[in-house]
Formats: C-alpha cells, sequence, structure tokens
C-alpha cells in the first residue's frame, strides 16, 4: 500500500505505511529487505527527508548486494526494481540527472515480461526529460512504451500514455513529436 500512496502524493501515509511493513518483517530475506529499504527510502525523499532516503537506499543496496549472491527467483524484487527506487530517491532530492541514469538502468535490466511496469517507467522517464527540454529523447521513450503498450490492460498505463499526450501538445510541430503524438493516438483508437 505504501507504493500506491507514494504514487498518489500521500507521502506521509506512504512512509507509515513503508516502515510498518518493515517493522511487521524482522526475519525478511535480503530481497526483500531490499524492497522494504528501498520503499522507505523513495517515501522518506518523497516526504522530505533526505538523509532517511539516502540511509534507506544505502541499505537496499547492501541488500540487494547479499540477495544477488544467492539464487535470482523470478519475480522478485532485482536490480531493476532498485535502480527505480534509487531513481524515485534521486528525483525527489532534485538530482535530476542522475535520477536518469537510473531510471534508463531499471529499464535495461527489467524483464521482458514485465510490460506494465516498463509502460509505466518508459512514460516517466520520457515526461522527466521532456520537463529537461530533451524532446527527441523523451519521444525516442515514449515510442518504446507505444511497442509494450498494446499488450498490457493497466489503468496506470492508460494514466501514463493519456499524460503522454498533454505533455507532447505544446510541441507537435516538431516531427519526433507528432509521430509519437500520432502512434499513440492511433492505437487508443483501436483499443476502443
Amino acid at each position: 500500500m505504501s507504493v500506491q500512496a507514494v504514487d498518489l502524493g500521500h507521502h506521509r501515509h506512504s512512509l507509515h505505511l513503508a516502515d510498518a511493513a518493515s517493522a511487521a518483517s524482522p526475519q525478511a530475506r535480503p530481497r526483500m529487505r531490499a524492497f522494504l529499504a528501498g520503499q522507505q527510502a523513495h517515501a522518506a525523499a518523497a516526504s522530505g527527508d533526505p538523509a532517511e532516503a539516502l540511509r534507506r537506499i544505502r541499505e537496499a543496496e547492501v541488500a540487494m548486494d547479499q540477495a544477488e549472491s544467492k539464487a535470482k527467483p523470478h519475480g522478485s524484487y532485482d536490480p531493476s526494481a532498485l535502480n527505480y527506487h534509487i531513481a524515485q530517491v534521486r528525483y525527489e532530492l532534485g538530482d535530476k540527472a542522475a535520477s536518469l541514469d537510473h531510471m534508463e538502468a531499471s529499464d535495461k535490466l527489467r524483464h521482458s515480461v514485465y510490460r506494465r511496469g516498463r509502460v509505466r517507467h518508459l512514460g516517466m522517464l520520457a515526461e522527466r526529460k521532456l520537463g529537461m527540454g530533451r524532446l527527441e529523447e523523451a519521444c525516442a521513450d515514449w515510442h518504446r512504451a507505444l511497442g509494450d503498450y498494446p499488450h498490457v490492460q493497466s489503468g496506470r498505463c492508460d494514466d501514463r500514455i493519456r499524460a503522454m499526450f498533454t505533455s507532447l501538445r505544446p510541441h507537435l510541430k516538431n516531427s519526433a513529436a507528432r509521430g509519437v503524438y500520432d502512434r499513440g493516438r492511433s492505437m487508443l483508437q483501436s483499443r476502443a
């Protein structure tokens, strides 16, 4: 619930939920400890506590190192997810360039079966790049998100695609922006 709370902007509540989940799991294995600490870091950063966020990210990295030294179960918290949490912490702390680097690393490490996450996270990455004036790169990321979009049924992914249209409207004179915008519109029309 902490993940959803922070995504909805309920940062303090998200931190409370993340701390409660961690406290309720004192015997958690390294991969779960990494997830819990990563979520605590994200919530702490969003709540305006950079010292706690950085402390929790270090904790998540240590736990991930321990987890990676063991067999890697499919479907668990992995280096892709850790890089996503680091990206979120860096973004909340104002280090947007490092946030983009970790979002890109997260995408490279993400298993191809996680299409919903890819659509959502590439959309977020594109929005952040656009916010930094990197329109062409943003459009490339949106094109990649649209590559997976037809294969998912997710309201959160639909939200990212709708956000893409809003973000791109002021840039439609640019051919890259127009191309991804038109591609997205035709996909939405075929889904209706």
